[in-house]
């Protein structure tokens, strides 16, 4: 049987890394206080997160921050949707009313679903093997740089 990272258009330790982090990044929000759901289940209030750090987020404190978040909000990644049993790639840019944190953020979740969920085996996103290459690499670069901004989740994080 082929290596299930044989066809994927991103570094399978790049891809291995972020989608880590971004694990235990949701169980940190989660154990550090952002956690919504009931008896029947869990999940990380991304949202609720993105609003609690935004006047803290500053791109501009590191050159790889402000260029990530640069990228991901003006080359955001597309979203897979489904036409007539075809799945195609949608343009989606973020919601301009929302804060700065929280877009960025949404843009770091559509790339790991992407990731996660098979799109980046896929044509045509699948080849586009730079952009998909950076944007794992910027949306790594945010959730280290976000995990920071909240004591409890850091704390979560490295614990």
């Amino acid at each position: 049987m082929a290596s299930p990272f044989q066809q994927l258009n991103v570094d399978p330790q790049l891809a291995c890394e972020f989608l880590g982090v971004f694990a235990r990044c949701e169980f940190a929000l989660k154990a550090g206080g952002f956690a919504q759901g009931d008896a029947n289940g869990v999940n990380a209030n991304w949202d609720l997160f993105a609003q609690t750090i935004d006047g803290h987020f500053d791109p501009t404190q590191s050159d790889d921050l402000s260029h990530a978040v640069e990228y991901l909000l003006n080359h955001p990644p597309r979203k897979q949707i489904l036409i007539n049993n075809h799945i195609e790639w949608r343009d989606a840019a973020p919601d301009a009313n929302l804060t700065r944190a929280e877009r960025v953020l949404l843009m770091v979740r559509r790339v790991r679903n992407n990731l996660f969920h098979g799109g980046k085996f896929l044509a045509p996103e699948g080849a586009e093997n730079d952009r998909d290459q950076l944007l794992v690499q910027h949306s790594l670069t945010v959730l280290r740089a976000c995990i920071l901004l909240s004591a409890q989740v850091t704390a979560a994080y490295e614990h």
